[in-house]
């Protein structure tokens, strides 16, 4: 949600400069997201994950529960975020290419909710490298619609009113990624 503060303002003064920076976002946070990935469904790979399977339900079910807030316990993470600092010493198009890079390792930033775990834990047990790295890959591109679409808003609206509406709704945003969880858990048992 930051960095839709950080781009977003940029696309409406200066679209090109604008669309380069998002670019480099979108296609740095791609590259590390297949690196992370591969990493993933080859360690699955190495360990024989497949027959840990049966734990991916259970997982997904008790994370949905913790985005509704029933109950509450920390997801592994590194707590700090991307510097913004880069933006003045790189200029914004270098910066968001290293913001990319960072954010789209999944676990080097905040993580606020837990879908990419759910993400990490199919990779791990299917075992196969390609398909690590286009799942988390395709996490990657739907986290940088909202950078994209941030624009198509208008000049009108304040790029930091709109964050602080998704803030003040955040559980009902959780209560989404509850519902998108759950239905996670039906397909895998429905395969």
């Amino acid at each position: 949600m930051s960095l839709v503060g950080a781009l977003t303002p940029l696309g409406k003064a200066a679209h090109r400069s604008w669309l380069r920076a998002v670019a480099a976002y979108t296609v740095a946070g791609c590259v590390s997201s297949a690196i992370l990935g591969f990493l993933v469904g080859e360690i699955g790979w190495w360990f024989r994950a497949r027959s840990a399977t049966f734990l991916i339900v259970p997982f997904t079910l008790i994370l949905a529960v913790r985005e509704c807030g029933w109950i509450s316990f920390k997801l592994p993470e590194i707590k700090r975020q991307t510097q913004k600092v880069w933006a003045h010493e790189f200029g914004f198009v270098t910066a968001a290419a290293m913001w990319g890079l960072d954010v789209g390792c999944g676990v080097t930033t905040y993580v606020t909710y837990s879908g990419f775990f759910v993400l990490a834990a199919i990779v791990l047990v299917i075992g196969k490298p390609q398909f690590g790295a286009l799942v988390l890959v395709v996490y990657w591109i739907g986290r940088t619609l909202p950078v994209w679409l941030a624009p198509l808003l208008g000049r009108d609206v304040h790029i930091h009113d709109l964050l602080g509406e998704i803030l003040a709704n955040r559980r009902l945003y959780r209560y989404g990624v509850a519902i998108g969880l759950l239905w996670c858990a039906v397909v895998m048992v429905a395969r």
